[in-house]
């Protein structure tokens, strides 16, 4: 079953420079997120310097950074925590490699 987006803005963590977000799931919160190398692969030009850059750089990928998501979520890809699913930049770089 695909993870659906709850809209609401994500969230820069500046300890890890990951942006989380919230996704659901039959009614239950799903902790997503994506890395500041996975943001950087999308945005080239990535601001690094604020977690402003990291969250405008989110925005404007946002609809596929879900769906990556999504699609780990589906997979049954967590992190070692058990309860987040984080895109990383070799996720996205296999992406694009398989859809050339």
């Amino acid at each position: 079953m695909p993870l659906s987006s709850t809209g609401e803005s994500g969230n820069c963590e500046l300890y890890n420079d990951n942006v989380y977000f919230f996704m659901t799931s039959g009614g239950h919160r799903i902790r997503c997120g994506v890395t500041d190398l996975a943001l950087e692969v999308l945005e080239p030009k990535l601001d690094r310097t604020t977690g402003k850059g990291r969250l405008a750089a989110f925005g404007a990928h946002r609809a596929f950074v879900e769906r990556m998501a999504s699609a780990k979520f589906d997979k049954k890809i967590w992190e070692r925590d058990g309860i987040t699913i984080i895109v990383r930049e070799a996720d996205i770089n296999a992406h694009a490699a398989a859809n050339g």
